[in-house]
Protein backbone atom coordinates (compact mmCIF):
# COMPACT_ATOMS: atom_id res chain seq x y z
CA UNK A 1 0.00 0.00 0.00
CA UNK A 2 2.80 2.34 0.75
CA UNK A 3 4.57 1.76 -2.44
CA UNK A 4 1.01 2.45 -4.22
CA UNK A 5 0.70 5.76 -2.29
CA UNK A 6 4.23 6.81 -3.12
CA UNK A 7 3.30 6.25 -6.95
CA UNK A 8 0.04 7.80 -6.88
CA UNK A 9 2.46 11.01 -5.31
CA UNK A 10 4.77 10.55 -7.94
CA UNK A 11 2.19 10.28 -10.51
CA UNK A 12 -0.02 14.15 -9.35
CA UNK A 13 3.75 15.62 -8.84
CA UNK A 14 4.42 14.66 -12.48
CA UNK A 15 1.23 16.18 -13.83
CA UNK A 16 1.38 19.54 -11.71
CA UNK A 17 5.00 19.87 -13.09
CA UNK A 18 3.87 19.36 -16.64
CA UNK A 19 0.74 22.01 -15.83
CA UNK A 20 2.83 24.51 -14.17
CA UNK A 21 5.29 24.03 -17.07
CA UNK A 22 2.71 24.95 -19.84
CA UNK A 23 1.59 27.77 -17.74
CA UNK A 24 4.87 29.25 -18.61
CA UNK A 25 4.66 28.78 -22.29
CA UNK A 26 0.98 30.13 -21.98
CA UNK A 27 2.29 33.32 -19.59
CA UNK A 28 5.44 33.67 -22.58
CA UNK A 29 2.49 33.31 -25.17
CA UNK A 30 1.02 36.10 -23.82
CA UNK A 31 3.85 38.21 -23.57
CA UNK A 32 5.00 37.91 -27.29
CA UNK A 33 0.98 38.83 -27.80
CA UNK A 34 1.57 42.05 -26.28
CA UNK A 35 4.76 43.22 -27.56
CA UNK A 36 2.96 42.29 -31.21
CA UNK A 37 -0.01 44.45 -30.44
CA UNK A 38 2.89 47.21 -29.48
CA UNK A 39 4.24 46.59 -32.19
CA UNK A 40 1.24 46.75 -34.56
CA UNK A 41 -0.27 50.24 -32.64
CA UNK A 42 3.36 51.70 -33.72
CA UNK A 43 3.00 50.72 -37.28
CA UNK A 44 -0.70 52.25 -37.15
CA UNK A 45 0.04 55.52 -36.05
CA UNK A 46 3.17 55.49 -38.26
CA UNK A 47 1.11 54.40 -41.35
CA UNK A 48 -1.66 57.24 -40.47
CA UNK A 49 1.42 59.76 -40.11
CA UNK A 50 2.46 59.36 -43.64
CA UNK A 51 -0.90 59.17 -45.17
CA UNK A 52 -1.61 62.60 -43.47
CA UNK A 53 1.59 63.65 -45.04
CA UNK A 54 1.11 62.18 -48.02
CA UNK A 55 -2.95 62.00 -48.68
CA UNK A 56 -2.99 60.35 -52.26
CA UNK A 57 -1.77 57.31 -50.87
CA UNK A 58 -4.71 56.60 -48.67
CA UNK A 59 -6.06 54.24 -51.46
CA UNK A 60 -3.31 52.11 -50.44
CA UNK A 61 -4.19 51.59 -46.88
CA UNK A 62 -4.89 47.67 -46.37
CA UNK A 63 -6.54 47.67 -43.47
CA UNK A 64 -5.82 46.30 -39.73
CA UNK A 65 -7.71 42.99 -39.29
CA UNK A 66 -7.58 40.64 -36.31
CA UNK A 67 -7.09 37.26 -37.92
CA UNK A 68 -8.70 34.47 -35.96
CA UNK A 69 -6.22 31.81 -34.09
CA UNK A 70 -7.65 28.71 -36.20
CA UNK A 71 -6.87 30.92 -39.51
CA UNK A 72 -3.55 31.41 -38.20
CA UNK A 73 -0.31 30.95 -40.64
CA UNK A 74 2.51 29.34 -39.20
CA UNK A 75 5.63 31.68 -39.93
CA UNK A 76 7.72 29.97 -42.31
CA UNK A 77 10.46 28.57 -40.20
CA UNK A 78 8.43 29.24 -37.03
CA UNK A 79 9.41 25.99 -34.50
CA UNK A 80 5.45 25.04 -34.67
CA UNK A 81 4.78 25.41 -38.14
CA UNK A 82 3.02 22.04 -39.51
CA UNK A 83 4.65 21.18 -43.13
CA UNK A 84 1.02 21.98 -45.11
CA UNK A 85 -0.19 19.25 -47.59
CA UNK A 86 -2.02 21.66 -49.61
CA UNK A 87 -1.13 24.69 -51.38
CA UNK A 88 -3.21 27.87 -50.34
CA UNK A 89 -5.68 28.91 -53.35
CA UNK A 90 -5.16 32.34 -52.52
CA UNK A 91 -3.63 34.43 -55.39
CA UNK A 92 -1.67 37.47 -55.19
CA UNK A 93 -3.27 40.03 -56.40
CA UNK A 94 -1.55 42.98 -58.57
CA UNK A 95 -0.37 45.83 -56.83
CA UNK A 96 -2.24 49.00 -57.02
CA UNK A 97 -0.54 51.13 -60.15
CA UNK A 98 0.70 54.15 -57.61
CA UNK A 99 1.99 51.38 -54.93
CA UNK A 100 5.46 51.73 -56.59
CA UNK A 101 5.65 55.59 -55.52
CA UNK A 102 5.08 54.94 -52.08
CA UNK A 103 7.11 52.02 -51.03
CA UNK A 104 7.13 53.14 -47.21
CA UNK A 105 3.36 52.12 -46.97
CA UNK A 106 3.61 49.13 -48.75
CA UNK A 107 5.71 48.25 -46.44
CA UNK A 108 3.99 49.00 -43.09
CA UNK A 109 1.05 47.38 -44.76
CA UNK A 110 3.06 44.15 -44.83
CA UNK A 111 4.50 44.73 -41.57
CA UNK A 112 0.89 45.57 -39.87
CA UNK A 113 -0.34 42.12 -41.74
CA UNK A 114 2.47 40.36 -40.16
CA UNK A 115 1.61 41.39 -36.69
CA UNK A 116 -1.52 40.51 -37.06
CA UNK A 117 -1.07 37.09 -37.82
CA UNK A 118 1.32 36.44 -35.67
CA UNK A 119 -0.87 37.87 -32.58
CA UNK A 120 -3.20 35.00 -34.03
CA UNK A 121 -0.44 32.66 -34.16
CA UNK A 122 0.20 33.10 -30.72
CA UNK A 123 -3.66 33.39 -29.23
CA UNK A 124 -4.04 29.54 -30.60
CA UNK A 125 -0.55 28.82 -28.79
CA UNK A 126 -2.10 30.16 -25.47
CA UNK A 127 -5.34 28.62 -26.12
CA UNK A 128 -3.90 25.24 -26.94
CA UNK A 129 -1.34 25.43 -23.79
CA UNK A 130 -4.53 27.19 -21.42
CA UNK A 131 -6.22 23.99 -22.13
CA UNK A 132 -3.58 21.45 -21.89
CA UNK A 133 -2.24 23.00 -18.24
CA UNK A 134 -6.13 23.20 -16.99
CA UNK A 135 -6.49 19.64 -18.04
CA UNK A 136 -3.33 17.92 -16.49
CA UNK A 137 -4.31 20.20 -13.33
CA UNK A 138 -8.00 18.35 -13.31
CA UNK A 139 -6.26 15.19 -13.88
CA UNK A 140 -4.00 15.69 -10.88
CA UNK A 141 -6.64 16.87 -8.48
CA UNK A 142 -8.87 14.24 -9.69
CA UNK A 143 -6.43 11.62 -8.85
CA UNK A 144 -5.40 13.22 -5.19
CA UNK A 145 -8.85 12.90 -4.85
CA UNK A 146 -9.46 9.08 -5.32
CA UNK A 147 -6.54 8.25 -3.00
CA UNK A 148 -5.02 5.57 -5.35
CA UNK A 149 -3.03 5.15 -8.04
CA UNK A 150 -4.52 5.51 -11.65
CA UNK A 151 -5.58 2.26 -13.28
CA UNK A 152 -2.83 0.41 -15.31
CA UNK A 153 -3.77 1.06 -18.66
CA UNK A 154 -4.22 5.02 -17.13
CA UNK A 155 -1.05 6.64 -19.11
CA UNK A 156 -0.16 9.96 -18.08
CA UNK A 157 -0.65 12.80 -20.60
CA UNK A 158 2.06 13.40 -22.51
CA UNK A 159 3.09 15.93 -25.13
CA UNK A 160 4.67 15.43 -28.02
CA UNK A 161 8.69 15.68 -27.06
CA UNK A 162 9.81 15.08 -23.53
CA UNK A 163 10.41 18.13 -20.84
CA UNK A 164 13.19 21.05 -21.88
CA UNK A 165 13.91 21.48 -18.06
CA UNK A 166 12.77 18.92 -15.51
CA UNK A 167 13.36 21.30 -12.24
CA UNK A 168 13.10 25.33 -11.92
CA UNK A 169 13.71 26.54 -8.48
CA UNK A 170 12.03 29.62 -9.11
CA UNK A 171 8.78 27.44 -9.71
CA UNK A 172 9.16 24.08 -8.24
CA UNK A 173 10.99 23.49 -4.55
CA UNK A 174 15.08 22.64 -5.13
CA UNK A 175 14.71 19.25 -5.03
CA UNK A 176 16.92 16.94 -2.21
CA UNK A 177 17.09 13.05 -1.89
CA UNK A 178 15.36 12.33 -5.16
CA UNK A 179 15.90 10.51 -8.24
CA UNK A 180 15.47 12.18 -11.67
CA UNK A 181 15.50 9.93 -14.25
CA UNK A 182 13.13 11.42 -16.32
CA UNK A 183 14.17 11.87 -20.33
CA UNK A 184 15.20 15.81 -20.67
CA UNK A 185 16.10 17.55 -23.66
CA UNK A 186 18.17 20.23 -22.43
CA UNK A 187 18.71 20.47 -18.56
CA UNK A 188 17.53 18.53 -15.86
CA UNK A 189 17.65 21.42 -13.28
CA UNK A 190 17.68 24.89 -13.01
CA UNK A 191 18.62 27.14 -10.08
CA UNK A 192 17.03 30.20 -10.50
CA UNK A 193 16.98 31.85 -6.59
CA UNK A 194 19.71 32.52 -3.97
CA UNK A 195 19.79 31.00 -0.68
CA UNK A 196 18.54 27.25 -1.74
CA UNK A 197 19.93 23.94 -1.60
CA UNK A 198 20.24 21.13 -4.48
CA UNK A 199 20.95 17.98 -2.25
CA UNK A 200 21.44 14.08 -2.02
CA UNK A 201 20.01 13.67 -5.71
CA UNK A 202 20.43 11.44 -8.47
CA UNK A 203 20.25 12.82 -12.02
CA UNK A 204 20.10 10.02 -14.64
CA UNK A 205 20.49 11.08 -18.65
CA UNK A 206 17.76 7.99 -19.55
CA UNK A 207 16.81 10.02 -22.48
CA UNK A 208 19.78 9.19 -24.12
CA UNK A 209 18.69 5.62 -24.51
CA UNK A 210 15.25 6.31 -25.77
CA UNK A 211 14.29 6.39 -29.55
CA UNK A 212 13.77 10.21 -29.16
CA UNK A 213 17.29 10.62 -27.68
CA UNK A 214 18.92 8.55 -30.68
CA UNK A 215 16.89 9.86 -33.34
CA UNK A 216 18.03 13.38 -31.98
CA UNK A 217 21.61 12.41 -31.17
CA UNK A 218 21.70 13.83 -27.45
CA UNK A 219 24.51 11.80 -26.36
CA UNK A 220 26.95 14.24 -28.12
CA UNK A 221 25.15 17.31 -27.72
CA UNK A 222 27.55 19.40 -25.58
CA UNK A 223 25.32 22.41 -24.46
CA UNK A 224 23.24 20.41 -22.02
CA UNK A 225 23.92 20.30 -18.36
CA UNK A 226 22.37 18.48 -15.32
CA UNK A 227 22.43 21.45 -13.19
CA UNK A 228 22.72 25.14 -14.16
CA UNK A 229 23.01 28.15 -12.34
CA UNK A 230 21.18 31.12 -14.27
CA UNK A 231 20.74 34.20 -12.48
CA UNK A 232 17.36 36.85 -13.71
CA UNK A 233 19.49 39.26 -15.73
CA UNK A 234 21.82 36.81 -16.34
CA UNK A 235 23.66 38.59 -18.66
CA UNK A 236 23.88 41.54 -17.18
CA UNK A 237 25.59 40.17 -14.33
CA UNK A 238 22.65 39.04 -12.27
CA UNK A 239 23.92 37.35 -9.48
CA UNK A 240 23.24 34.16 -6.79
CA UNK A 241 24.49 33.60 -4.06
CA UNK A 242 24.63 31.29 -0.73
CA UNK A 243 23.91 28.12 -2.61
CA UNK A 244 24.61 24.62 -1.95
CA UNK A 245 25.47 21.62 -4.50
CA UNK A 246 26.13 18.71 -2.50
CA UNK A 247 26.41 14.44 -2.57
CA UNK A 248 24.19 14.24 -5.96
CA UNK A 249 24.89 11.75 -8.26
CA UNK A 250 24.73 12.40 -12.36
CA UNK A 251 25.12 10.02 -14.55
CA UNK A 252 25.26 9.90 -18.40
CA UNK A 253 27.27 7.86 -21.67
CA UNK A 254 27.05 11.32 -23.69
CA UNK A 255 28.29 14.70 -23.41
CA UNK A 256 26.07 16.21 -20.88
CA UNK A 257 27.79 18.84 -18.86
CA UNK A 258 27.74 18.55 -14.82
CA UNK A 259 27.54 21.49 -12.90
CA UNK A 260 27.41 25.06 -15.08
CA UNK A 261 27.26 29.17 -15.33
CA UNK A 262 28.17 30.25 -17.98
CA UNK A 263 26.65 33.81 -17.44
CA UNK A 264 26.40 35.91 -14.24
CA UNK A 265 28.03 36.66 -10.90
CA UNK A 266 28.26 33.69 -8.36
CA UNK A 267 28.81 34.04 -4.72
CA UNK A 268 29.29 32.32 -1.52
CA UNK A 269 28.86 28.69 -3.17
CA UNK A 270 29.04 25.51 -1.78
CA UNK A 271 29.96 22.30 -3.94
CA UNK A 272 31.16 19.12 -2.61
CA UNK A 273 30.33 16.00 -2.16
CA UNK A 274 29.30 15.33 -5.98
CA UNK A 275 29.80 12.39 -7.88
CA UNK A 276 29.72 13.17 -12.31
CA UNK A 277 30.19 10.50 -14.20
CA UNK A 278 29.93 11.95 -18.11
CA UNK A 279 31.38 12.02 -21.29
CA UNK A 280 31.88 15.91 -21.00
CA UNK A 281 34.94 17.91 -20.80
CA UNK A 282 33.00 20.25 -18.42
CA UNK A 283 32.25 18.28 -15.18
CA UNK A 284 32.30 21.65 -13.23
CA UNK A 285 32.22 25.35 -15.32
CA UNK A 286 31.96 28.44 -13.53
CA UNK A 287 31.92 31.59 -15.39
CA UNK A 288 32.12 34.99 -12.63
CA UNK A 289 32.73 33.33 -9.29
CA UNK A 290 33.68 36.03 -6.70
CA UNK A 291 33.89 37.02 -3.47
CA UNK A 292 36.10 35.02 -0.75
CA UNK A 293 33.43 32.46 0.68
CA UNK A 294 33.07 29.60 -2.12
CA UNK A 295 33.96 25.97 -0.97
CA UNK A 296 34.43 23.16 -3.55
CA UNK A 297 35.46 20.05 -2.08
CA UNK A 298 35.81 16.86 -2.75
CA UNK A 299 33.82 16.30 -6.31
CA UNK A 300 34.60 12.98 -7.74
CA UNK A 301 34.37 11.26 -11.34
CA UNK A 302 33.31 7.82 -10.98
CA UNK A 303 36.87 6.39 -10.28
CA UNK A 304 36.97 8.41 -7.36
CA UNK A 305 39.18 10.88 -9.20
CA UNK A 306 39.05 14.84 -8.15
CA UNK A 307 37.06 16.56 -10.79
CA UNK A 308 38.92 19.51 -12.88
CA UNK A 309 37.19 22.42 -11.85
CA UNK A 310 37.05 25.72 -14.76
CA UNK A 311 36.94 29.02 -13.84
CA UNK A 312 36.39 31.29 -16.22
CA UNK A 313 35.69 35.61 -16.12
CA UNK A 314 32.51 37.53 -15.56
CA UNK A 315 30.94 37.36 -19.63
CA UNK A 316 28.50 40.29 -20.34
CA UNK A 317 25.97 40.23 -23.05
CA UNK A 318 26.57 37.13 -24.18
CA UNK A 319 27.83 36.45 -27.86
CA UNK A 320 25.72 37.27 -30.95
CA UNK A 321 27.97 38.81 -33.78
CA UNK A 322 29.70 40.85 -31.20
CA UNK A 323 32.44 38.69 -29.80
CA UNK A 324 32.50 38.23 -25.71
CA UNK A 325 32.89 40.77 -23.15
CA UNK A 326 35.05 39.63 -20.11
CA UNK A 327 35.66 41.29 -17.02
CA UNK A 328 39.35 40.22 -15.66
CA UNK A 329 39.72 42.24 -12.74
CA UNK A 330 37.41 44.73 -10.56
CA UNK A 331 38.22 48.25 -9.25
CA UNK A 332 39.65 48.56 -5.66
CA UNK A 333 36.44 49.64 -4.53
CA UNK A 334 34.44 46.46 -5.98
CA UNK A 335 37.49 44.45 -5.04
CA UNK A 336 35.69 42.86 -1.60
CA UNK A 337 32.14 41.73 -3.53
CA UNK A 338 33.64 41.31 -6.82
CA UNK A 339 36.76 40.36 -6.83
CA UNK A 340 38.55 37.01 -7.57
CA UNK A 341 39.73 35.39 -4.26
CA UNK A 342 41.14 32.02 -3.73
CA UNK A 343 38.79 28.92 -3.48
CA UNK A 344 38.87 26.79 -0.07
CA UNK A 345 39.14 23.25 -1.23
CA UNK A 346 40.03 21.56 2.27
CA UNK A 347 42.44 19.45 2.27
CA UNK A 348 41.98 18.57 -2.06
CA UNK A 349 44.85 21.30 -2.54
CA UNK A 350 44.38 23.62 -6.01
CA UNK A 351 45.64 21.55 -8.54
CA UNK A 352 42.57 20.56 -9.89
CA UNK A 353 41.10 23.96 -9.97
CA UNK A 354 41.94 25.96 -13.12
CA UNK A 355 41.63 28.75 -12.31
CA UNK A 356 41.39 31.44 -15.50
CA UNK A 357 39.28 33.76 -13.86
CA UNK A 358 41.90 36.91 -14.55
CA UNK A 359 43.14 35.50 -18.14
CA UNK A 360 42.56 36.81 -21.04
CA UNK A 361 40.10 34.81 -23.41
CA UNK A 362 40.39 34.76 -27.19
CA UNK A 363 37.05 32.93 -27.99
CA UNK A 364 35.65 34.23 -30.74
CA UNK A 365 37.70 34.23 -34.10
CA UNK A 366 35.35 36.88 -36.24
CA UNK A 367 34.44 39.09 -33.88
CA UNK A 368 37.27 39.35 -31.29
CA UNK A 369 36.87 39.45 -27.94
CA UNK A 370 36.86 42.31 -25.35
CA UNK A 371 39.12 41.78 -22.12
CA UNK A 372 38.37 45.01 -19.69
CA UNK A 373 40.96 45.41 -16.44
CA UNK A 374 40.31 47.55 -13.43
CA UNK A 375 36.16 47.36 -14.24
CA UNK A 376 33.79 49.75 -11.44
CA UNK A 377 31.29 46.89 -12.13
CA UNK A 378 29.08 48.20 -9.14
CA UNK A 379 28.90 51.30 -10.86
CA UNK A 380 28.56 49.74 -13.83
CA UNK A 381 25.15 47.91 -12.67
CA UNK A 382 24.03 51.40 -11.29
CA UNK A 383 24.26 52.93 -14.79
CA UNK A 384 22.34 49.98 -16.73
CA UNK A 385 19.45 50.81 -14.70
CA UNK A 386 19.62 54.67 -15.21
CA UNK A 387 21.29 54.88 -18.83
CA UNK A 388 19.09 54.99 -22.28
CA UNK A 389 19.72 54.19 -25.57
CA UNK A 390 19.75 57.84 -26.43
CA UNK A 391 22.72 58.70 -23.63
CA UNK A 392 24.54 56.27 -24.93
CA UNK A 393 24.59 57.41 -28.20
CA UNK A 394 24.75 61.64 -27.52
CA UNK A 395 28.15 60.24 -25.54
CA UNK A 396 29.42 57.47 -28.43
CA UNK A 397 29.55 58.97 -31.76
CA UNK A 398 30.80 55.78 -33.16
CA UNK A 399 27.88 53.55 -31.20
CA UNK A 400 24.63 53.64 -34.21
CA UNK A 401 27.21 53.18 -36.86
CA UNK A 402 28.09 49.95 -35.07
CA UNK A 403 24.35 48.96 -34.13
CA UNK A 404 23.62 49.22 -37.82
CA UNK A 405 26.55 47.00 -38.86
CA UNK A 406 25.67 44.38 -36.03
CA UNK A 407 21.85 44.32 -37.54
CA UNK A 408 23.35 42.96 -40.02
CA UNK A 409 25.95 40.54 -38.63
CA UNK A 410 22.70 38.53 -37.33
CA UNK A 411 21.73 37.44 -40.09
CA UNK A 412 24.47 35.82 -40.68
CA UNK A 413 25.05 34.51 -37.38
CA UNK A 414 21.31 32.93 -37.15
CA UNK A 415 20.37 32.20 -40.66
CA UNK A 416 18.19 29.03 -39.39
CA UNK A 417 16.68 30.56 -36.01
CA UNK A 418 12.84 30.26 -36.28
CA UNK A 419 11.07 34.05 -37.28
CA UNK A 420 14.49 35.28 -37.86
CA UNK A 421 13.38 38.16 -40.15
CA UNK A 422 10.61 39.56 -37.50
CA UNK A 423 13.34 39.02 -34.25
CA UNK A 424 15.59 41.79 -36.78
CA UNK A 425 12.78 43.57 -37.76
CA UNK A 426 11.48 44.29 -33.76
CA UNK A 427 15.10 44.54 -32.42
CA UNK A 428 15.37 47.33 -35.32
CA UNK A 429 12.21 48.87 -34.38
CA UNK A 430 12.96 48.77 -31.17
CA UNK A 431 16.26 50.36 -31.43
CA UNK A 432 14.22 53.46 -32.86
CA UNK A 433 11.46 53.54 -30.99
CA UNK A 434 13.09 52.80 -27.11
CA UNK A 435 15.56 55.69 -27.16
CA UNK A 436 14.18 56.81 -23.75
CA UNK A 437 14.57 53.16 -22.19
CA UNK A 438 17.20 52.29 -19.52
CA UNK A 439 18.80 49.41 -20.99
CA UNK A 440 18.04 47.06 -18.16
CA UNK A 441 14.58 47.18 -19.42
CA UNK A 442 14.98 46.62 -23.19
CA UNK A 443 14.59 43.40 -22.63
CA UNK A 444 10.73 44.28 -22.73
CA UNK A 445 11.13 45.24 -25.87
CA UNK A 446 14.11 43.20 -27.83
CA UNK A 447 16.68 40.82 -25.39
CA UNK A 448 19.31 40.99 -28.60
CA UNK A 449 19.34 44.82 -28.49
CA UNK A 450 19.80 45.08 -24.48
CA UNK A 451 22.37 42.07 -24.54
CA UNK A 452 24.12 44.46 -27.17
CA UNK A 453 23.44 47.42 -25.39
CA UNK A 454 24.89 45.74 -22.30
CA UNK A 455 28.53 45.05 -24.02
CA UNK A 456 28.35 48.72 -25.29
CA UNK A 457 28.08 50.15 -21.93
CA UNK A 458 30.66 47.94 -20.38
CA UNK A 459 33.29 49.30 -23.42
CA UNK A 460 32.58 52.89 -22.95
CA UNK A 461 32.81 52.99 -19.52
CA UNK A 462 36.05 50.90 -19.39
CA UNK A 463 37.17 53.01 -22.18
CA UNK A 464 36.23 55.75 -19.80
CA UNK A 465 38.01 54.84 -16.64
CA UNK A 466 41.36 54.67 -18.90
Amino acid sequence: MGDAITSAQSNIQALRTQAQDLQLKASKAQEYIDQQQTRRDKLLAERDAYVKQNPSAAVLVTPSVAVEPSAAQEPSGCLFAAKSKTKSSTKTAAPPANAAAHPKLMQLNTQIADCDNLIGVWQKRLQEYTSMAEKLTNDANTLEQRGQTPPTNTQTPTTTTPSAVLRRTDIHAPPQNEVLDQGFTADAIHVRRSDQKITGNTIRDSILDTEYGKTHDLAQQAHRDAIQLIPADQFAAGELENLTISNNTIESTGKLQGIFGSDGVFRNLTIRDNVIATASDHKITLNGLVGTANHIENNRDANGQLLAVQLNPIRLGGNLATGNVWILSVSAADAQQYGYHPIITGTDGVQHIHDARSTPQQRDRVNGDVNLTDFPLGEYKQQLRSMTIAELLAQDSTLDAAVNAWLVRIVGVLPGSPNIAARIEQTRAAYLAQREVAISALAAHSADLQNFFIQALAKWMAGQSK
